[in-house]
Protein backbone atom coordinates (compact mmCIF):
# COMPACT_ATOMS: atom_id res chain seq x y z
CA UNK A 1 0.00 0.00 0.00
CA UNK A 2 2.79 2.29 0.87
CA UNK A 3 4.07 1.83 -2.79
CA UNK A 4 1.30 2.19 -4.79
CA UNK A 5 0.91 5.74 -2.44
CA UNK A 6 4.38 6.81 -3.34
CA UNK A 7 4.33 6.15 -7.15
CA UNK A 8 0.43 8.11 -7.34
CA UNK A 9 1.98 10.74 -5.16
CA UNK A 10 5.03 10.59 -7.62
CA UNK A 11 3.06 10.37 -11.05
CA UNK A 12 0.83 13.76 -9.38
CA UNK A 13 4.02 15.74 -8.24
CA UNK A 14 5.34 15.03 -12.06
CA UNK A 15 2.03 16.32 -13.52
CA UNK A 16 1.77 19.35 -11.61
CA UNK A 17 5.63 19.91 -12.61
CA UNK A 18 5.17 19.58 -16.16
CA UNK A 19 2.43 21.93 -16.17
CA UNK A 20 4.29 24.36 -14.63
CA UNK A 21 7.10 24.03 -16.54
CA UNK A 22 4.95 24.28 -19.67
CA UNK A 23 3.41 27.92 -18.13
CA UNK A 24 6.27 29.29 -17.87
CA UNK A 25 7.60 28.32 -21.36
CA UNK A 26 4.51 29.53 -22.77
CA UNK A 27 4.70 33.20 -20.98
CA UNK A 28 8.44 33.76 -21.75
CA UNK A 29 7.68 32.82 -25.56
CA UNK A 30 5.37 35.63 -24.69
CA UNK A 31 7.16 37.88 -22.86
CA UNK A 32 10.08 37.68 -26.18
CA UNK A 33 9.31 40.81 -28.22
CA UNK A 34 11.93 38.89 -30.61
CA UNK A 35 8.98 36.74 -31.32
CA UNK A 36 6.64 38.60 -33.67
CA UNK A 37 2.90 38.00 -32.87
CA UNK A 38 2.46 35.45 -36.42
CA UNK A 39 5.21 33.40 -35.27
CA UNK A 40 4.34 32.90 -31.24
CA UNK A 41 0.88 31.85 -33.04
CA UNK A 42 2.61 29.48 -34.78
CA UNK A 43 4.73 28.25 -32.20
CA UNK A 44 1.46 27.65 -29.89
CA UNK A 45 -0.45 26.01 -32.59
CA UNK A 46 2.13 23.49 -33.02
CA UNK A 47 3.31 22.97 -29.65
CA UNK A 48 5.26 19.80 -29.29
CA UNK A 49 6.50 20.19 -25.72
CA UNK A 50 5.84 16.70 -24.67
CA UNK A 51 8.30 13.85 -23.12
CA UNK A 52 7.63 10.34 -23.52
CA UNK A 53 6.14 8.62 -20.13
CA UNK A 54 8.57 6.19 -18.53
CA UNK A 55 5.31 3.45 -18.90
CA UNK A 56 2.92 2.89 -21.31
CA UNK A 57 0.16 -0.13 -20.99
CA UNK A 58 -0.54 1.15 -17.75
CA UNK A 59 -3.36 2.18 -15.94
CA UNK A 60 -2.69 5.75 -13.65
CA UNK A 61 -4.99 6.92 -11.00
CA UNK A 62 -4.93 10.58 -10.55
CA UNK A 63 -7.08 13.66 -9.24
CA UNK A 64 -8.37 16.84 -9.80
CA UNK A 65 -8.66 19.34 -7.11
CA UNK A 66 -12.01 20.52 -7.54
CA UNK A 67 -11.98 23.27 -4.46
CA UNK A 68 -9.78 23.22 -0.81
CA UNK A 69 -12.05 19.80 0.30
CA UNK A 70 -12.72 17.76 -2.74
CA UNK A 71 -10.36 15.71 -4.90
CA UNK A 72 -12.27 13.96 -8.10
CA UNK A 73 -10.13 10.53 -8.96
CA UNK A 74 -9.87 9.94 -12.44
CA UNK A 75 -8.08 7.07 -14.38
CA UNK A 76 -5.94 7.68 -17.40
CA UNK A 77 -4.66 4.39 -19.71
CA UNK A 78 -1.93 5.35 -21.42
CA UNK A 79 -1.54 2.50 -24.62
CA UNK A 80 0.81 0.58 -24.95
CA UNK A 81 2.10 1.86 -28.30
CA UNK A 82 1.43 5.96 -27.31
CA UNK A 83 3.99 7.87 -28.79
CA UNK A 84 4.61 11.67 -27.81
CA UNK A 85 5.61 12.77 -30.91
CA UNK A 86 2.20 12.01 -32.11
CA UNK A 87 -1.73 13.29 -31.82
CA UNK A 88 -3.21 11.08 -29.86
CA UNK A 89 -7.23 11.08 -29.91
CA UNK A 90 -8.81 10.68 -26.44
CA UNK A 91 -12.09 8.77 -25.07
CA UNK A 92 -13.58 9.85 -21.63
CA UNK A 93 -16.33 7.32 -20.27
CA UNK A 94 -18.49 8.35 -17.77
CA UNK A 95 -19.98 5.43 -15.69
CA UNK A 96 -23.42 5.47 -14.22
CA UNK A 97 -25.13 5.70 -10.78
CA UNK A 98 -23.43 9.30 -10.14
CA UNK A 99 -25.64 10.63 -7.75
CA UNK A 100 -24.46 8.92 -4.40
CA UNK A 101 -22.01 10.48 -1.24
CA UNK A 102 -18.91 8.86 -2.52
CA UNK A 103 -16.63 8.24 -5.21
CA UNK A 104 -16.22 4.39 -6.80
CA UNK A 105 -14.33 2.44 -4.27
CA UNK A 106 -12.08 0.51 -6.71
CA UNK A 107 -11.57 3.17 -9.63
CA UNK A 108 -8.66 0.89 -11.37
CA UNK A 109 -10.39 -2.35 -11.10
CA UNK A 110 -13.14 -0.62 -13.02
CA UNK A 111 -11.47 1.07 -15.86
CA UNK A 112 -9.71 -3.00 -16.30
CA UNK A 113 -12.82 -3.94 -17.02
CA UNK A 114 -14.94 -1.75 -18.87
CA UNK A 115 -15.97 -2.89 -22.01
CA UNK A 116 -14.41 0.24 -23.49
CA UNK A 117 -10.85 -0.59 -22.42
CA UNK A 118 -9.94 -3.41 -24.86
CA UNK A 119 -11.15 -0.92 -27.49
CA UNK A 120 -8.96 1.38 -26.93
CA UNK A 121 -5.96 -0.53 -26.80
CA UNK A 122 -6.57 -2.26 -29.85
CA UNK A 123 -6.61 1.10 -31.42
CA UNK A 124 -4.07 2.53 -29.67
CA UNK A 125 -6.03 6.14 -28.12
CA UNK A 126 -6.01 6.74 -24.39
CA UNK A 127 -9.25 6.78 -22.61
CA UNK A 128 -10.28 8.56 -19.12
CA UNK A 129 -12.58 7.36 -16.40
CA UNK A 130 -13.80 10.27 -14.63
CA UNK A 131 -15.13 9.33 -11.47
CA UNK A 132 -17.98 11.51 -10.46
CA UNK A 133 -20.59 11.90 -7.26
CA UNK A 134 -23.34 13.77 -6.21
CA UNK A 135 -21.16 17.29 -5.37
CA UNK A 136 -19.47 16.49 -9.15
CA UNK A 137 -22.30 15.35 -11.07
CA UNK A 138 -21.85 14.80 -14.80
CA UNK A 139 -24.69 17.62 -15.26
CA UNK A 140 -23.55 20.47 -12.63
CA UNK A 141 -21.90 23.24 -13.02
CA UNK A 142 -18.49 21.81 -10.78
CA UNK A 143 -18.77 18.60 -12.88
CA UNK A 144 -18.66 19.66 -15.91
CA UNK A 145 -15.72 21.75 -14.83
CA UNK A 146 -14.00 19.06 -13.51
CA UNK A 147 -14.25 17.22 -16.58
CA UNK A 148 -12.94 20.03 -18.42
CA UNK A 149 -10.10 20.29 -15.94
CA UNK A 150 -9.39 17.01 -16.38
CA UNK A 151 -9.18 17.50 -20.35
CA UNK A 152 -6.51 20.37 -19.42
CA UNK A 153 -4.44 18.52 -17.42
CA UNK A 154 -4.18 15.35 -19.96
CA UNK A 155 -3.20 18.04 -22.36
CA UNK A 156 -0.29 19.32 -20.81
CA UNK A 157 0.98 15.91 -20.11
CA UNK A 158 0.16 14.15 -23.14
CA UNK A 159 0.06 14.81 -26.88
CA UNK A 160 -3.69 14.79 -27.23
CA UNK A 161 -5.41 15.66 -30.56
CA UNK A 162 -7.46 18.71 -29.88
CA UNK A 163 -9.79 17.47 -32.85
CA UNK A 164 -10.68 13.99 -31.50
CA UNK A 165 -11.81 14.07 -28.12
CA UNK A 166 -15.08 11.87 -28.00
CA UNK A 167 -17.04 11.33 -25.13
CA UNK A 168 -19.51 8.12 -24.21
CA UNK A 169 -21.50 6.61 -20.85
CA UNK A 170 -24.10 4.32 -19.71
CA UNK A 171 -27.09 5.32 -17.94
CA UNK A 172 -26.40 8.53 -15.90
CA UNK A 173 -23.12 8.57 -17.67
CA UNK A 174 -25.00 8.25 -21.13
CA UNK A 175 -28.02 11.12 -19.39
CA UNK A 176 -24.47 13.41 -18.90
CA UNK A 177 -23.09 12.68 -22.47
CA UNK A 178 -26.25 14.16 -23.85
CA UNK A 179 -25.80 17.32 -21.15
CA UNK A 180 -22.58 18.23 -22.30
CA UNK A 181 -23.54 18.17 -25.44
CA UNK A 182 -26.43 20.25 -25.16
CA UNK A 183 -24.84 22.71 -22.81
CA UNK A 184 -21.01 22.48 -23.28
CA UNK A 185 -19.65 20.91 -26.63
CA UNK A 186 -16.63 23.07 -27.03
CA UNK A 187 -13.81 20.31 -26.27
CA UNK A 188 -15.57 17.31 -27.98
CA UNK A 189 -15.75 16.32 -31.47
CA UNK A 190 -18.92 13.66 -31.05
CA UNK A 191 -21.30 12.21 -28.16
CA UNK A 192 -21.93 8.53 -27.79
CA UNK A 193 -24.83 8.57 -24.84
CA UNK A 194 -25.39 5.22 -23.98
CA UNK A 195 -29.27 4.11 -22.05
CA UNK A 196 -28.92 7.57 -21.21
CA UNK A 197 -32.14 10.15 -21.38
CA UNK A 198 -31.93 13.45 -22.68
CA UNK A 199 -33.90 15.63 -19.58
CA UNK A 200 -32.04 14.23 -17.20
CA UNK A 201 -29.51 16.55 -16.35
CA UNK A 202 -31.82 19.24 -16.71
CA UNK A 203 -34.62 18.03 -14.39
CA UNK A 204 -32.15 17.79 -11.80
CA UNK A 205 -30.32 21.04 -12.33
CA UNK A 206 -33.96 22.24 -13.25
CA UNK A 207 -31.71 24.68 -15.57
CA UNK A 208 -33.28 24.45 -19.24
CA UNK A 209 -31.87 22.58 -22.03
CA UNK A 210 -32.67 23.49 -26.14
CA UNK A 211 -32.83 20.76 -28.47
CA UNK A 212 -31.69 23.13 -31.12
CA UNK A 213 -28.29 22.74 -29.86
CA UNK A 214 -27.52 19.43 -30.76
CA UNK A 215 -27.08 21.09 -34.39
CA UNK A 216 -23.70 21.92 -33.16
CA UNK A 217 -21.92 18.49 -32.71
CA UNK A 218 -22.57 14.37 -34.01
CA UNK A 219 -24.69 12.59 -31.16
CA UNK A 220 -24.45 8.96 -32.21
CA UNK A 221 -27.11 7.22 -29.08
CA UNK A 222 -28.54 3.62 -27.79
CA UNK A 223 -31.55 2.21 -26.01
CA UNK A 224 -33.13 -0.72 -25.12
CA UNK A 225 -36.33 -1.87 -25.51
CA UNK A 226 -36.65 -3.62 -21.46
CA UNK A 227 -34.87 -0.88 -20.10
CA UNK A 228 -36.46 -0.05 -16.98
CA UNK A 229 -35.14 3.80 -16.56
CA UNK A 230 -35.03 4.70 -19.86
CA UNK A 231 -36.95 2.47 -22.46
CA UNK A 232 -36.23 3.17 -26.17
CA UNK A 233 -40.11 3.42 -26.24
CA UNK A 234 -40.26 6.70 -24.56
CA UNK A 235 -37.03 7.30 -26.09
CA UNK A 236 -38.32 7.43 -29.21
CA UNK A 237 -40.73 10.50 -29.01
CA UNK A 238 -37.34 12.64 -27.26
CA UNK A 239 -35.18 11.55 -30.49
CA UNK A 240 -38.07 12.81 -32.83
CA UNK A 241 -38.56 16.05 -30.95
CA UNK A 242 -34.65 16.34 -31.57
CA UNK A 243 -34.90 15.88 -35.38
CA UNK A 244 -37.80 18.07 -35.77
CA UNK A 245 -35.04 20.67 -34.27
CA UNK A 246 -32.68 19.90 -36.80
CA UNK A 247 -30.50 17.76 -34.44
CA UNK A 248 -27.21 15.94 -36.24
CA UNK A 249 -28.64 12.68 -34.18
CA UNK A 250 -28.01 8.78 -34.94
CA UNK A 251 -30.07 6.89 -32.80
CA UNK A 252 -30.20 3.61 -32.93
CA UNK A 253 -32.11 0.39 -30.31
CA UNK A 254 -31.46 -3.04 -29.33
CA UNK A 255 -34.46 -5.11 -28.22
CA UNK A 256 -34.45 -8.15 -25.71
CA UNK A 257 -32.17 -6.28 -22.94
CA UNK A 258 -33.15 -4.19 -20.19
CA UNK A 259 -31.00 -1.30 -18.48
CA UNK A 260 -27.79 -3.28 -19.33
CA UNK A 261 -24.72 -2.70 -21.67
CA UNK A 262 -24.83 -6.13 -22.56
CA UNK A 263 -24.98 -5.13 -26.63
CA UNK A 264 -21.05 -3.67 -25.85
CA UNK A 265 -19.18 -6.89 -27.64
CA UNK A 266 -22.07 -6.01 -30.53
CA UNK A 267 -22.09 -2.01 -30.79
CA UNK A 268 -18.62 -0.86 -29.70
CA UNK A 269 -16.69 -2.11 -32.65
CA UNK A 270 -19.18 0.41 -35.02
CA UNK A 271 -19.31 2.88 -32.66
CA UNK A 272 -15.31 2.58 -32.60
CA UNK A 273 -15.24 2.65 -36.83
CA UNK A 274 -17.65 5.72 -36.26
CA UNK A 275 -15.04 7.91 -34.15
CA UNK A 276 -12.98 7.58 -36.80
CA UNK A 277 -15.04 9.44 -39.43
CA UNK A 278 -15.81 12.02 -36.65
CA UNK A 279 -13.10 14.95 -36.60
CA UNK A 280 -14.38 18.18 -34.47
CA UNK A 281 -15.03 21.48 -36.83
CA UNK A 282 -14.44 24.86 -34.27
CA UNK A 283 -15.50 26.66 -37.68
CA UNK A 284 -18.63 25.89 -38.72
CA UNK A 285 -20.30 28.43 -41.06
CA UNK A 286 -23.55 28.58 -39.04
CA UNK A 287 -24.04 28.24 -35.32
CA UNK A 288 -27.70 28.33 -33.27
CA UNK A 289 -26.52 28.39 -29.83
CA UNK A 290 -29.69 29.08 -26.83
CA UNK A 291 -29.40 29.01 -23.08
CA UNK A 292 -30.95 30.09 -19.97
CA UNK A 293 -27.33 30.77 -17.93
CA UNK A 294 -24.07 32.43 -18.85
CA UNK A 295 -22.40 29.40 -17.40
CA UNK A 296 -23.14 27.49 -20.84
CA UNK A 297 -23.09 30.94 -22.94
CA UNK A 298 -20.00 29.16 -25.57
CA UNK A 299 -20.43 27.49 -28.59
CA UNK A 300 -17.23 27.53 -30.77
CA UNK A 301 -16.50 31.05 -32.22
CA UNK A 302 -19.71 32.41 -30.56
CA UNK A 303 -20.63 33.33 -26.86
CA UNK A 304 -23.70 34.73 -25.23
CA UNK A 305 -22.85 37.33 -22.28
CA UNK A 306 -25.73 38.91 -21.80
CA UNK A 307 -29.65 38.03 -21.91
CA UNK A 308 -32.65 40.29 -21.48
CA UNK A 309 -35.21 38.42 -20.17
CA UNK A 310 -37.81 41.52 -21.15
CA UNK A 311 -37.36 41.31 -24.31
CA UNK A 312 -40.03 39.44 -26.58
CA UNK A 313 -38.64 36.27 -28.16
CA UNK A 314 -37.94 36.24 -31.83
CA UNK A 315 -40.81 33.91 -33.72
CA UNK A 316 -37.37 31.74 -34.55
CA UNK A 317 -36.81 30.96 -30.74
CA UNK A 318 -39.31 27.89 -30.92
CA UNK A 319 -39.89 26.22 -27.52
CA UNK A 320 -39.70 22.46 -27.92
CA UNK A 321 -41.50 20.17 -26.11
CA UNK A 322 -43.56 17.22 -25.67
CA UNK A 323 -45.59 15.48 -22.75
CA UNK A 324 -44.52 11.92 -22.15
CA UNK A 325 -45.57 9.50 -19.23
CA UNK A 326 -42.82 8.60 -16.54
CA UNK A 327 -43.24 4.56 -16.11
CA UNK A 328 -39.69 4.45 -14.24
CA UNK A 329 -40.13 2.19 -11.47
CA UNK A 330 -38.06 3.44 -8.51
CA UNK A 331 -37.86 2.71 -4.87
CA UNK A 332 -36.57 6.36 -3.99
CA UNK A 333 -33.53 5.38 -1.88
CA UNK A 334 -29.94 5.71 -1.97
CA UNK A 335 -27.78 2.51 -0.74
CA UNK A 336 -24.47 2.80 1.28
CA UNK A 337 -22.05 0.97 -1.02
CA UNK A 338 -19.20 0.53 1.60
CA UNK A 339 -21.98 -2.11 3.54
CA UNK A 340 -20.75 -5.53 2.72
CA UNK A 341 -22.81 -7.75 4.44
CA UNK A 342 -26.03 -8.96 4.19
CA UNK A 343 -29.25 -6.97 2.49
CA UNK A 344 -29.16 -3.18 1.34
CA UNK A 345 -28.21 -1.00 3.75
CA UNK A 346 -30.44 2.41 3.14
CA UNK A 347 -27.87 5.63 3.57
CA UNK A 348 -30.82 8.50 2.70
CA UNK A 349 -34.74 8.14 1.86
CA UNK A 350 -36.09 10.41 -0.95
CA UNK A 351 -38.89 12.87 0.42
CA UNK A 352 -42.08 11.67 -1.52
CA UNK A 353 -41.04 8.42 -2.32
CA UNK A 354 -42.63 5.23 -2.90
CA UNK A 355 -40.06 3.67 0.07
CA UNK A 356 -40.86 6.85 2.10
CA UNK A 357 -44.48 6.09 2.11
CA UNK A 358 -44.17 2.80 3.29
CA UNK A 359 -42.11 3.58 6.39
CA UNK A 360 -38.30 2.47 5.18
CA UNK A 361 -35.89 4.54 7.57
CA UNK A 362 -32.09 5.43 7.04
CA UNK A 363 -29.73 2.70 8.38
CA UNK A 364 -32.48 0.19 7.60
CA UNK A 365 -31.16 -2.70 5.85
CA UNK A 366 -33.51 -4.28 3.35
CA UNK A 367 -33.59 -8.22 3.15
CA UNK A 368 -36.33 -9.46 1.13
CA UNK A 369 -38.68 -8.42 -1.60
CA UNK A 370 -42.05 -9.92 -1.61
CA UNK A 371 -41.10 -12.20 0.70
CA UNK A 372 -38.25 -13.51 -1.47
CA UNK A 373 -34.61 -13.42 0.06
CA UNK A 374 -32.53 -9.98 -1.70
CA UNK A 375 -28.80 -11.02 -0.19
CA UNK A 376 -27.60 -7.53 -2.04
CA UNK A 377 -28.16 -4.36 -4.22
CA UNK A 378 -27.99 -6.04 -7.58
CA UNK A 379 -30.87 -9.02 -6.49
CA UNK A 380 -32.94 -6.61 -5.29
CA UNK A 381 -32.42 -4.41 -8.66
CA UNK A 382 -33.03 -7.33 -10.55
CA UNK A 383 -36.49 -7.84 -8.49
CA UNK A 384 -37.88 -3.97 -8.70
CA UNK A 385 -37.27 -4.52 -12.73
CA UNK A 386 -40.50 -6.81 -12.98
CA UNK A 387 -42.78 -4.34 -11.54
CA UNK A 388 -44.41 -1.88 -13.30
CA UNK A 389 -46.02 1.41 -12.25
CA UNK A 390 -49.32 1.07 -9.57
CA UNK A 391 -47.85 -2.60 -8.37
CA UNK A 392 -48.18 -3.40 -4.62
CA UNK A 393 -45.06 -4.72 -3.35
CA UNK A 394 -43.25 -5.56 0.35
CA UNK A 395 -40.24 -5.06 1.95
CA UNK A 396 -38.91 -7.33 4.82
CA UNK A 397 -35.95 -4.71 6.82
CA UNK A 398 -33.81 -4.79 9.52
CA UNK A 399 -33.52 -2.55 12.09
CA UNK A 400 -31.57 -3.01 15.64
CA UNK A 401 -31.89 -6.82 14.28
CA UNK A 402 -35.74 -6.21 14.75
CA UNK A 403 -37.51 -7.78 11.47
CA UNK A 404 -40.30 -5.57 10.18
CA UNK A 405 -42.47 -6.31 7.02
CA UNK A 406 -43.24 -2.91 5.03
CA UNK A 407 -45.99 -3.02 2.37
CA UNK A 408 -46.51 -0.04 -0.01
CA UNK A 409 -47.19 0.40 -3.87
CA UNK A 410 -45.22 1.96 -6.39
CA UNK A 411 -47.17 5.42 -7.75
CA UNK A 412 -49.23 5.01 -10.85
CA UNK A 413 -48.05 6.72 -14.31
CA UNK A 414 -47.83 10.41 -14.20
CA UNK A 415 -47.01 12.44 -17.13
CA UNK A 416 -45.00 15.65 -17.08
CA UNK A 417 -43.75 18.02 -20.00
CA UNK A 418 -40.31 16.74 -21.28
CA UNK A 419 -38.18 19.69 -20.95
CA UNK A 420 -38.05 22.07 -17.98
CA UNK A 421 -38.22 25.87 -19.33
CA UNK A 422 -39.03 27.50 -16.06
CA UNK A 423 -35.92 30.17 -16.68
CA UNK A 424 -35.64 32.95 -19.52
CA UNK A 425 -33.39 31.83 -22.30
CA UNK A 426 -31.66 34.00 -24.71
CA UNK A 427 -30.60 32.51 -28.34
CA UNK A 428 -28.21 33.12 -31.46
CA UNK A 429 -28.43 32.09 -35.19
CA UNK A 430 -25.02 33.22 -36.67
CA UNK A 431 -23.56 32.59 -40.08
CA UNK A 432 -20.21 32.89 -40.73
CA UNK A 433 -18.67 33.71 -44.40
CA UNK A 434 -15.11 34.75 -45.49
CA UNK A 435 -14.77 37.57 -42.91
CA UNK A 436 -18.34 37.86 -42.85
CA UNK A 437 -20.53 37.47 -39.95
CA UNK A 438 -24.30 37.87 -39.96
CA UNK A 439 -26.11 37.22 -36.85
CA UNK A 440 -29.75 37.23 -35.59
CA UNK A 441 -30.18 37.40 -32.23
CA UNK A 442 -33.36 36.98 -29.96
CA UNK A 443 -33.81 38.32 -25.91
CA UNK A 444 -29.78 38.83 -26.06
CA UNK A 445 -28.34 42.32 -25.35
CA UNK A 446 -24.56 41.10 -25.38
CA UNK A 447 -22.29 38.90 -27.46
CA UNK A 448 -18.31 37.80 -27.84
CA UNK A 449 -16.94 36.75 -30.99
CA UNK A 450 -13.59 34.20 -31.18
CA UNK A 451 -11.55 35.54 -34.01
CA UNK A 452 -8.39 33.06 -35.39
CA UNK A 453 -6.19 33.42 -38.39
CA UNK A 454 -7.94 30.47 -40.13
CA UNK A 455 -11.15 31.03 -39.92
CA UNK A 456 -10.72 34.85 -41.35
CA UNK A 457 -8.27 37.05 -43.30
CA UNK A 458 -6.14 38.90 -40.85
CA UNK A 459 -4.99 41.18 -43.64
CA UNK A 460 -8.77 42.66 -44.46
CA UNK A 461 -11.77 44.02 -42.12
CA UNK A 462 -14.07 41.66 -40.15
CA UNK A 463 -17.91 42.74 -41.00
CA UNK A 464 -20.12 41.46 -38.65
CA UNK A 465 -24.08 42.18 -39.03
CA UNK A 466 -26.35 41.73 -36.00
CA UNK A 467 -30.50 41.61 -36.61
CA UNK A 468 -29.73 43.60 -40.51
CA UNK A 469 -27.41 46.18 -39.63
CA UNK A 470 -24.00 46.65 -39.67
CA UNK A 471 -22.71 47.02 -36.26
CA UNK A 472 -18.75 46.32 -36.99
CA UNK A 473 -16.44 46.76 -39.97
CA UNK A 474 -12.51 46.92 -38.81
CA UNK A 475 -8.92 45.08 -39.04
CA UNK A 476 -8.75 42.73 -36.32
CA UNK A 477 -5.10 42.09 -35.33
CA UNK A 478 -3.74 39.79 -33.15
CA UNK A 479 -4.20 40.16 -29.38
CA UNK A 480 -0.66 38.65 -27.89
CA UNK A 481 -1.67 38.63 -24.38
CA UNK A 482 -5.40 37.18 -25.07
CA UNK A 483 -3.70 34.73 -27.15
CA UNK A 484 -1.73 33.89 -24.68
CA UNK A 485 -3.90 34.23 -21.88
CA UNK A 486 -6.33 31.47 -23.60
CA UNK A 487 -3.70 29.04 -24.66
CA UNK A 488 -2.96 28.71 -21.41
CA UNK A 489 -6.58 28.12 -19.66
CA UNK A 490 -7.83 25.47 -22.14
CA UNK A 491 -4.43 24.51 -24.20
CA UNK A 492 -6.22 23.76 -27.26
CA UNK A 493 -3.98 24.38 -30.10
CA UNK A 494 -6.71 24.36 -32.41
CA UNK A 495 -9.00 26.84 -31.07
CA UNK A 496 -6.48 28.88 -30.29
CA UNK A 497 -8.52 32.19 -30.30
CA UNK A 498 -5.98 35.25 -31.16
CA UNK A 499 -8.53 38.53 -30.10
CA UNK A 500 -12.70 38.72 -29.42
CA UNK A 501 -14.90 41.12 -30.51
CA UNK A 502 -17.30 42.60 -27.80
CA UNK A 503 -20.78 43.30 -29.35
CA UNK A 504 -23.61 45.17 -27.49
CA UNK A 505 -26.68 44.75 -28.69
CA UNK A 506 -29.80 46.91 -28.95
CA UNK A 507 -33.13 44.97 -30.39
Amino acid sequence: MKKYFLLVLSLLFSLIFAEDINVKTINDLASNQQISNDSLFTLLANWQNYSQPESTDVFLLEHNQVNDTLAAPYVVYIPKGYDCNKKTPLIFYLHGGVSTKVFHDTPLEYAEQNYFTKYAKENNWIIVYPMGNNDTAWWNLTGINNLKAQIRKLKFQYNIDDKRIYISGFSDGGSGSFHLALNAPDDFAAFYPLNGMISVGSVVTQIPVFLPNFKNRFIYAINTDEDGLYPAKGMRNFIKLSLEAKANLFYKEYWGIGHAFDYADDELPIIFENMKTKVRNIFPPEIYWETATLDYGKCDWIQITAIDTMLVPKEWQIEYNIEIADERVSFGFYNDREYEDYGTRISKVMQGSAVETMGLKENDIIIKMDGIEAENIGKLLEMRSKKKRGDNFTLTVLNADKETQLSGQFPEVTHYNALNYTMPSGAVKAVHYGNHFSIETSRVSNIVLYIHPYMINLDIPVVISINGKEVFNKIVEIDREFMTQNFIENFDKKALWVNKINLSIGE
